[in-house]
């Protein structure tokens, strides 16, 4: 079973879908206003600006989806942040338990404090509660920890460069793989803290 930070994501994440099939759709229809532009009036052609809002339209014009495509980056990276905070929080409630007086105070001063969850953030953020190297064994089929930690900082990095204004180019493609990616850290992240938890407090946290 998961956590509820980790239910919580998948409900966060239908956001980036509404938004890749908000991409789909603009495509679609810039394709089909082409088409209508290009038939001059024959009704014997209009099937061609209908065929074009029902076929896959492939990739948008940078122009057209550019800014589309920004705001999911960013917005894909800020939910991974949301769902690291929310797991540090669930599993911190179980963790400290009622050793402190106000156990949320406890774990809020061992949160991230705002930063970027960098893979030396989550790291610290977890040592806090007594669950070490969490981020030391993560890693799936054809993507290594190695892979998985320098995938995660140049995410972090891109999402910073387009969140202060710079003109990072970001396709599709891109949101779809680093949906992917944020998917399989959760995972990860969700199991590993579980088995971790389990092991400290001699019971599942979830």
């Amino acid at each position: 079973m998961p956590s509820n930070a980790r239910n919580n994501l998948d409900s966060r994440l239908r956001d980036i879908d509404q938004l890749l099939n908000a991409h789909s759709a603009i495509t679609k229809f810039k394709n089909a206003e082409r088409a209508a532009q290009n038939q001059n009036g024959q009704l014997a052609a209009i099937a061609n600006v209908f065929n074009a809002l029902i076929t896959d339209p492939g990739r948008g014009k940078p122009k057209e989806v550019d800014a589309l495509n920004r705001a999911a980056y960013v917005l894909l990276m800020a939910h991974f942040q949301g769902f690291v905070d929310e797991l540090h929080k669930e599993v911190g409630l179980f963790v400290v338990g009622n050793k402190a007086a106000d156990p949320e105070a406890v774990i809020k001063s061992l949160g991230n404090n705002r930063q970027n969850p960098h893979v030396n953030v989550i790291t610290k953020m977890f040592a806090g509660l007594g669950l070490y190297d969490i981020l030391e064994t993560t890693s799936w089929q054809n993507c290594s920890n190695a892979t998985v930690k320098s995938r995660l900082t140049n995410a972090l990095e891109r999402r910073n460069k387009i969140a202060h204004g710079g003109r990072e180019p970001i396709t599709k493609a891109d949101i779809v793989k680093l949906k992917d990616f944020v998917v399989n850290v959760a995972n990860s992240l969700d199991s590993q803290i579980k088995t971790k938890a389990r092991a400290l407090i001699g019971r599942n946290p979830w």
